[in-house]
């Protein structure tokens, strides 16, 4: 008999797909709801113009770097962040939004971080004594590696995928994982599948988008196929009629807040705050998001095109932390940034190419915020942080910022962790401390 999950398989390429979950349900039995927004910055940002040393020192290290597009020391935003030494840090000077969140401890920084096998110095790396992640530098093959968290697998599996896996069962026919921007590997799982929306629209079905065509769908339904495999295929595209009209009600459900600007990134996550308050209709307790944003790859003319792009992500996520607060949510949703990598530390002329670690962010109301998480690395060309070129030697591996998160999700044994970020046992700080317990 042709099992359902089969089935999907072998779907994976059609559009019915992308609206259906695989049965996975979160009732959990204490009802502390939770959820993850990964916020994808496709191309590569350049997380030390976005997060920038502002005292003298420190800055004059990052200036002699990256002269040509280094950020003017008198325009960054100031941060109260305790960083346990001399280091002060400033703000990219587009992202007054984001300042005010930073302060307030509603967001927190992670210093250069990125994909790794294990703890890694530049001598090790040079030596082959420390395992050296696959195909660096490479968008696709490092946009999978910061998804998968298992760097060195070839699995296709994802690290909140696996996280779900751990934290669900099987009782629901909507999957708590979603993406409002394609496919993601991120949200693969052992036994679901992400449901894919468009911000601008619900999923729909080109069949049944009128009474007419309703009615003449129901009828071809109704007709009993003479295959297993035509049998399954009629129920999986029965099911995603149900689910399309469950999500429908639920995002319907929530009115729409005209605070969210106009901004691709933004929409997404309008859509996210509408499912994450309609979350007790479709009976999860656990959730994942996540949403995506281009144009970070800048080769050239980076000081303008750079910060247009931290312009509209300090707006966007300030907006999603005000409709969470407003919704008494702040301290149940997480929201992390992720990217291919950094850029270099030395510029092309008008812009930056591929580099490695990058800084990050993350958001929410359960922070233990006011401080830097991660070790804030030497800026000095050629230096002990610099693999080659400018390109940053991470710090904080995925994993160890993912099962922070993982176990302020709901993770409580090694075993689940262990299954989740297989190359965590590498590293000696598993939990960041960023999150309150």
């Amino acid at each position: 008999m042709i099992s359902r999950r089969h089935l999907l398989a072998a779907m994976a390429s059609t559009p019915i797909v992308s609206m259906l979950g695989t049965g996975t349900a979160h009732a959990l039995p204490d009802g502390d709801y939770k959820a993850l927004v990964c916020v994808f910055l496709f191309g590569g940002n350049d997380g030390f113009n976005m997060l920038v040393p502002s005292d003298n020192a420190h800055y004059d290290e990052y200036a002699t770097a990256r002269p040509a597009i280094a950020i003017p020391q008198a325009s960054l935003l100031p941060l109260s962040l305790s960083t346990g030494s001399s280091l002060a840090l400033g703000l990219h000077p587009s992202m007054s939004e984001i300042q005010s969140l930073f302060n307030s401890g509603k967001i927190i920084p992670i210093a250069n971080s990125g994909v790794l096998i294990e703890p890694s110095t530049k001598e090790g790396l040079k030596e082959g004594t420390h395992a050296m992640p696959p195909f660096l530098f490479s968008h696709n093959s490092q946009q999978t590696e910061w998804q998968r968290g298992w760097s060195g697998s070839t699995t296709t599996l994802g690290w909140a995928g696996r996280l779900m896996d751990v934290l669900s069962s099987d009782s629901d026919e909507i999957s708590p994982t979603f993406s409002l921007n394609g496919y993601a590997q991120l949200l693969n799982g052992s036994v679901q599948s992400a449901n894919l929306i468009n911000a601008s629209s619900l999923p729909k079905v080109n069949a049944v988008s009128n009474a007419q065509r309703r009615k003449s769908f129901d009828q071809v339904m109704s007709l009993s196929p003479l295959t297993a495999f035509g049998r399954e295929f009629d129920r999986v595209k029965g099911d995603s009629i149900s689910i399309r009209d469950q999500l429908a009600a639920a995002i319907e459900s929530v009115p729409e807040e005209e605070h969210f600007p106009d901004i691709s990134l933004s929409q997404q996550l309008h859509t996210v705050a509408r499912l994450i308050k309609s979350s007790d209709q479709l009976g999860h307790q656990k959730q994942v998001y996540f949403v995506g944003f281009g144009g970070f790859d800048t080769h050239a003319n980076q000081l303008e095109d750079h910060a247009q792009l931290m312009s509209a992500l300090s707006q966007s996520l300030a907006a999603f932390n005000q409709s969470m607060e407003a919704a008494g949510l702040g301290d149940k949703v997480t929201t992390m940034t992720m990217s291919d990598f950094g850029r270099r530390l030395a510029s092309n002329g008008t812009g930056t190419d591929h580099g490695w670690a990058s800084n990050h962010l993350v958001m929410g109301g359960a922070l233990n915020g006011g401080q830097l998480y991660g070790q804030w690395p030497s800026l000095i060309l050629d230096g002990d942080n610099d693999f080659n070129k400018g390109r940053m030697i991470p710090t904080t591996s995925v994993e160890q910022i993912g099962a922070t998160i993982a176990k302020w999700m709901g993770v409580t044994s090694k075993s689940s962790m262990d299954y989740i970020f297989p190359n965590l046992a590498n590293f000696t700080v598993q939990d960041l401390g960023f999150l309150k317990s």
